[in-house]
């Protein structure tokens, strides 16, 4: 897959918005902490500001990906269908799938691709974050055994569950799971068409559509921005890897059009 893409902007844009919501969740943690030593009403309204500057972060956050994903969608049906809705992007640079012609089968490879670098990129992602919920949620429970529910121990609690650390890990596993299904659905539906007589090919439509509409919807439900740096790391292996699954299915190849 290329690197360069019109989405990529919007998708920056909506990581550092993230970041930034996560460096707020972080300040309103430690302010808690100092509140607790020494109370002042100054803290306080600096919480309540940063709390209003969290929100505008994560609205924004929404907004940027929301954008990013559109112009996503926009690219892979003008890539599929031969379309030209975004006059200055040639997503034929974007997508390993020139050489397949017919449009509903392009459209197929063009998901199928997706949802494996989706899968591993995201499979990639998780670890550090599972790691790092898993640190303070040990942190929590050996804070309670010591001491009981004590304001500190109350704090981590709430920290735990309100942050968007644990609702982040939640979207990761979720999208993981979606990307991993939607990929070995599509090897379902080029195996089946390489061993089904030319009848059984009309159902082939519906089933892309239905892949095409879960990757679509997990995408945009969770608004995992994939890492730049996981991407460029695993992109060379993963373009191989999806050239010797693509030449190693005869839907690719024959390019029968589906009938309707």
């Amino acid at each position: 897959m290329s690197k360069e893409n019109p989405q990529n902007n919007d998708f920056i844009k909506s990581k550092k918005c993230a970041n930034w919501q996560y460096i707020c969740e972080l300040t309103l943690f430690v302010l808690t902490l100092i509140q607790l030593f020494n109370p002042s009403k100054f803290l306080l309204v600096i919480a309540s500001i940063i709390l209003i500057v969290e929100y505008i972060l994560s609205y924004c956050a929404g907004n940027f990906f929301d954008t990013g994903h559109r112009i996503r969608e926009m690219g892979l049906i003008d890539n599929s269908f031969g379309e030209k809705r975004i006059p200055t992007y040639n997503s034929e640079n974007y997508y390993n799938n020139g050489t397949v012609t017919v449009k509903e089968i392009k459209l197929l490879a063009n998901i199928h691709e997706n949802a494996l670098f989706t899968s591993r990129i995201v499979g990639e992602m998780i670890p550090l974050r599972f790691l790092l919920l898993v640190f303070i949620i040990l942190l929590t429970i050996v804070k309670i055994f010591i001491s009981g529910l004590d304001n500190y121990a109350s704090i981590l609690l709430s920290f735990i569950v309100s942050s968007s650390f644990l609702d982040r890990v939640i979207r990761l596993y979720s999208l993981r799971k979606s990307s991993q299904e939607v990929y070995d659905k599509a090897n379902e539906i080029c195996n089946i068409y390489g061993k089904t007589s030319p009848e059984l090919s009309a159902l082939l439509l519906p089933k892309i559509v239905e892949i095409l509409l879960i990757y679509e919807n997990a995408v945009f439900d969770t608004k995992i921005v994939l890492s730049e740096k996981i991407f460029h790391k695993l992109n060379s292996s993963l373009s191989k890897e999806w050239l010797n699954i693509k030449n190693n299915y005869s839907i690719y190849s024959e390019q029968k059009e589906v009938e309707k």
